[in-house]
């Protein structure tokens, strides 16, 4: 399948900018991103179980996580 020709440009700077270990850089980066997408989503979860357990609004749960109340 090919790809778009902007992530197509995209990937040749990164090659460039890279030199031969551009393969593994990405892969190392799109492994972080999705990590962080999983904690994101995991947070999120938490903070609806917690705000639904405790009648608080999730603004109220994270601001109290945060130390902020």
């Amino acid at each position: 399948m090919p790809l778009p020709a902007a992530l197509e440009k995209e990937t040749e700077r990164f090659k460039q900018a890279y030199g031969p270990g551009w393969a593994r850089r990405l892969q190392a980066l799109l492994r972080e991103e999705a990590r962080r997408k999983k904690a994101k989503r995991e947070l999120a979860e938490f903070m609806r179980q917690v705000a639904g357990r405790s009648g608080l609004t999730e603004e109220e749960v994270f601001a109290r996580l945060e130390g902020r109340s």
